[in-house]
């Protein structure tokens, strides 16, 4: 396995946004939070950048793609086995080399609680100082947390587990049985590939199974003989709420992930938009996943409360120790300065 160690900068030059990549270098040995501060200060002297940088986005940990692996939605678990994805043949030694490369990295069990106490920058605060003693130069990755919110969410999925795995055993069969794939062919359907590593991969399976209509795809899996994966009235509903409690945060993670435009302005607004809609959510009479809606709101106000306390939303007293970091002014200005978002 070869890691690389990327650096991007975005900037506007002459009222234009651009983008460019200063390194993509191979990262050898261990991933010491000394390795890191070197490298990047290495860039930034490079590109004479040193006092230019305004903030530093990174993950939440150094070297830090562990604290993402294998979130996989319950009952898709047994679809990957014996399936080599594109992270499979490093799986193993990521996860032997995460506890001596990753300075950072939660221990086992301890991502799952909350936390009080300011992350440790100083892989960062030994090359930038920030501009004030209250100002943090580095901020986390919004995309990242929003992960983290969908990982707690899923651990509360309990109710949809029989369900969602049905999903995935049709959406396994439909790779492995060529009669059931060019059944569904037949009526202009098709089932993706679920991949380990992506949690939107899996919900786009989900999206395309229930998309099937029932009386297509319950007469082939009838006529195959695979009357156990039918999927009932009941499975229907918990299915059709699983992806609209979900839709929410694959609209928001697609939205921020743009190269070509600045995406910090849309923190604030999808967070509170996120918020707000769950909460409408499990305001229904008709909610069946109740537990998922209330995991999502509790982790959002916990993982976000930095930024909900400007807008007097009750948050927990605990937070992770990330929280805090979206507290800073900068998610409140920058949407002020866009032009999509407006005061009414």
């Amino acid at each position: 396995m070869r890691s690389y160690f990327g650096v991007t900068l975005h900037t506007i030059i002459d009222d234009k946004y651009k983008t460019f990549l200063l390194s993509f270098e191979r990262l050898e040995g261990k991933h010491t939070s000394d390795k890191l501060a070197t490298e990047f200060d290495r860039i930034t002297q490079l590109y004479n950048l040193k006092d230019k940088i305004v903030r530093l986005i990174t993950d939440n940990a150094s070297n830090n793609l562990a604290a993402f692996d294998n979130i996989i939605l319950p009952g898709f678990d047994d679809y990957f086995d014996g399936i080599i994805d594109d992270s499979s043949e490093s799986e193993s030694e990521s996860k032997s080399n995460d506890k001596e490369t990753d300075d950072y990295a939660p221990a086992v069990g301890e991502e799952k609680q909350l936390q009080t106490h300011e992350a440790d920058d100083s892989i960062y605060q030994t090359t930038l100082d920030s501009a004030t003693e209250e100002e943090f130069l580095r901020l986390p990755c919004f995309c990242h947390c929003l992960q983290l919110v969908v990982n707690d969410g899923i651990k509360a999925s309990a109710a949809a587990a029989s369900s969602l795995q049905k999903v995935a055993s049709i959406a396994k069969l439909s790779h492995s049985s060529t009669v059931f794939s060019e059944r569904l062919e037949k009526f202009n359907y098709t089932i993706p590939r679920a991949n380990r590593t992506r949690w939107n991969n899996q919900f786009q399976t989900v999206k395309k199974v229930i998309d099937i209509p029932s009386s297509i795809l319950n007469l082939i899996l009838s006529d195959l003989k695979k009357n156990d994966l039918i999927l009932n009235s009941k499975d229907r509903k918990v299915l059709e709420e699983f992806v609209s409690l979900f839709e929410l945060f694959n609209e928001a993670t697609v939205l921020t992930q743009g190269e070509s435009y600045a995406t910090i302005c849309l923190v604030a607004p999808t967070v509170l938009g996120i918020l707000f809609d769950l909460e409408r959510e499990l305001g229904s009479s008709t909610l069946t996943l109740v537990s998922l809606c209330e995991a999502l709101i509790a982790s959002i106000k916990a993982r976000f409360s930095g930024l909900l306390r400007y807008f007097e939303i009750d948050v927990p007293f605990n937070t992770y120790c990330m929280s805090e970091r979206f507290s800073d002014v900068i998610f409140l200005i920058s949407p002020l300065l866009d032009a999509r978002f407006k005061l009414l």
